[in-house]
């Protein structure tokens, strides 16, 4: 539970910050994008976010998935 809970809580974390201060924002995971998605469906399965958390952070997600590939 723990280790669907937690990126869940960091991946909100990050999101809710992101309004504070600057602009701009650096995101920096290992993870492969699948794994972030898999993440993100199973908070929101769990209820750990609502939905509208879980669409803001899986298309936060899916632009860095799409920055990173463009990237390789």
């Amino acid at each position: 539970m723990n280790r669907i809970v937690i990126p869940a809580l960091l991946a909100t974390a990050c999101l809710a910050l992101s309004g504070c201060g600057s602009h701009t924002r650096v995101v920096q995971t290992d993870e492969t994008c699948g794994k972030q998605m898999t993440d993100l469906q199973d908070a929101l399965a769990s209820g750990a976010m609502t939905q509208h958390e879980y669409d803001k952070a899986h298309r936060a997600a899916m632009e860095r998935c799409t920055r990173r590939d463009d990237h390789d």
